[in-house]
């Protein structure tokens, strides 16, 4: 609505203010996705690293 009347430019602050409101959340659940695949991965190599020195011995 800001946009469509133009007011946006006149309201920078509350323009900004309310697109970040709007982006957080999605912002917030793909950072939370990458960190749990990033664990996943992390836990995977740390079984792997196990085996391998369990083999060694």
């Amino acid at each position: 609505m800001l946009v469509a009347t133009k007011k946006h430019t006149a309201y920078e602050f509350v323009y900004k203010l309310l697109k970040l409101v709007l982006i957080l959340p999605v912002a917030t659940a793909s950072v939370e996705r990458v960190f749990s695949s990033m664990n996943y991965v992390k836990n995977k190599l740390r079984n792997r690293m196990g085996e391998q020195y369990l083999n060694v011995v």
